[in-house]
Order: structure tokens, then C-alpha cells, then sequence
């Protein structure tokens, strides 16, 4: 038995397989039910979760209190498995304990390629990082389980990239808006108190990390270029208005503040990247600390100075 679930028709298919993920040294649901849960008794929803980070790393089990390992290099030989298909880490809640699955995703337009290529996709990914082991799984109902858990009556909460928009001061400016992207924040921590959290809830709740491979084209790279020129001339002293106004132009504040994020881009987007998904979703609506903690567990906020 393959474990793999197919569906389309005529020329366009898609086959889904899994793999459960757990440490090397112990079974990743021990793990997670060892930590005193932390119950939430919020019930409001949780709506959309906003927050700033870079998710490097995408499976994130081990055993302990150990900083969350680094799988960065995983990642970048992941893509080129990938490369075409997409790839879910989903962390499932269970009877007071959390389950993670590694599940990939292939399309295409014949049935038997489909079905070849996400066994080869499995396979491949589930050489996992040392500390953890994945083990196919075989049985096409427990994959229709991992696809379908459960019906997220609570909604689901997406963890996003921060987008700010402001009008800009300079009326030489090419858009009288301005827009920057704030990435994840990347720093290793425990994901001990989120897994706690999760397996607390009276109802199953799952976390899911979605990555699909992109190439970043000369379009992107141009376009990020020309929005960089654009910002720096704007941080700077822009000439008078006319030739009889002796008055500089003053720098725009936003440019001079998102400048840097902006000039990041340029240089992080120049080739290989990845699509990414963040969401969390529940029987019943997600607890808004729940899903805060989520935020600031994939996305750190800067840790506050020493007074």
C-alpha cells in the first residue's frame, strides 16, 4: 500500500502523500503530552494574525526544552525536490497531544506520473535532519485523516508578513503611496509553550506550515530594484519644488524608515525562494492568545532592551 490519495480528471490531476515526523529519540506525541498543558478558556475568534518574521526551519520537533533546531539547510535541498509541487508541515492536535505530518502535494496532467512523482517527493523529503525521522504513511484513509482532520468550524487564522502603506510627504514621488513588506523574524526558540497550548485546547486544533518553491525572475528582481532607487531618493533631500523656491525638499520619514526592509528584498530575493503559507484553524474559533503565541512563536518580536 502506497498511502497516496488521487483526485481530477482528464488531463489535470493532484496526489497527495504523508509522512509522520517525529525526533529520532522519542515519539514526537510523548513529547508533546509530557508538558503540563496551558488550558485558554478565550473563546472569541481569532481573526487574522498579522505579524513580522522569517520562517526558516519548517518541522521544528524535538524533545525537551532545547532551542528549536536550525533546518535551514533541509530547506535548501528541499527545493529542488519540490520544485513544481508543494509542501505542508501540519501539526495536528489529538487527544491532548500533538501530532506532526509532513505532507507534499503533486499535479499533473496524467494520473500515473502524478502518482510516481509525490512517492519520489515523499521519499525524498523524508530524509530528514538527524534529530528527526519521518515514516511514510501507507494507509490512504490516515492520509484522508491528515488532509481532513477535522471541519474548522472555528475558522481558520492566517499568519502573515506585515504590509505598511503610507501617503508619502514628497510630491515628486512616482505613487503618492508608499509600501513596504516587513519579513519574518528568524531567531531559534523553544516551541515547547506553543505545542503546550495547543494540546490544552478542548477541541482539535491544527497548525500548518505551507512551502512552495518560487523562482524569483528578472521582473521581481527589477521591480524590487526601481522600488530601492525609489525609496533611497525619497530618504534623501529632494531638490526645491521650483527654481525660484530656494526650500529643499525634506525626507520622506517612511522612505527613510522602510528603506532598509526594502533594500533587504533586493538582496535576499535574487534567486531561490519559497511561497509561504502560515495558518491555524480549530473545531471551535481559535483563541486570540492562541494564535499570538503562534505569531510570536514562528515570528519572534525584538526582545526588549535591558533597562
Amino acid at each position: 500500500m502506497t498511502g497516496i490519495v488521487v483526485a481530477g480528471r482528464g488531463d489535470h490531476w493532484w496526489a497527495w502523500a504523508a509522512s509522520r515526523v517525529m525526533p529520532a529519540a522519542a515519539p514526537f506525541a510523548e513529547t508533546a503530552s509530557a508538558a503540563a498543558p496551558t488550558h485558554n478558556e478565550h473563546a472569541g475568534s481569532a481573526g487574522t494574525v498579522v505579524q513580522v518574521g522569517h520562517v526558516a526551519g519548517g518541522v521544528h520537533l524535538y524533545a525537551g526544552e532545547a532551542l528549536a533546531p536550525d533546518h535551514s539547510e533541509w530547506l535548501r535541498s528541499a527545493w529542488a525536490y519540490a520544485t513544481g509541487a508543494v509542501m505542508e508541515m501540519r501539526y495536528i492536535t489529538r487527544a491532548g497531544r500533538v501530532e506532526g505530518f509532513l505532507l507534499v502535494r503533486a499535479e499533473g496532467a496524467e494520473r500515473e506520473e502524478v502518482e510516481q512523482q509525490v512517492i519520489r517527493l515523499r521519499s525524498c523529503l523524508g530524509a530528514m535532519p538527524g534529530h528527526s525521522t519521518a515514516v511514510p504513511v501507507r494507509d490512504k484513509a490516515e492520509t484522508c485523516e491528515v488532509l481532513a482532520p477535522f471541519e474548522p468550524r472555528g475558522g481558520v487564522v492566517e499568519i502573515r508578513k506585515r504590509l505598511t502603506a503610507h501617503r508619502t510627504s514628497r510630491d515628486d514621488a512616482s505613487s503618492p503611496w508608499l509600501a513596504a513588506v516587513t519579513p519574518f523574524a528568524y531567531r531559534r526558540q523553544p516551541w515547547e509553550p506553543l505545542w503546550s497550548a495547543m494540546a490544552g485546547l478542548p477541541f482539535r486544533a491544527m497548525l500548518s506550515v505551507g512551502l512552495a518553491p518560487f523562482t524569483i525572475g528578472p521582473g521581481l528582481r527589477s521591480h524590487l530594484a526601481a522600488r530601492a532607487t525609489e525609496f533611497g531618493r525619497l530618504a534623501q533631500v529632494g531638490p526645491p519644488p521650483t527654481g525660484v523656491w530656494s526650500a529643499y525638499r525634506p525626507p520622506d520619514e517612511f522612505a527613510v524608515a522602510a528603506l532598509p526592509l526594502v533594500a533587504d528584498a533586493v538582496r535576499r530575493y535574487t534567486d531561490q525562494a519559497f511561497l509561504t503559507r502560515v495558518s491555524l484553524a480549530g473545531e471551535q474559533p481559535v483563541p486570540t492568545v492562541l494564535a499570538e503565541l503562534a505569531a510570536n512563536t514562528i515570528s519572534p518580536p525584538e526582545p526588549m532592551p535591558d533597562s
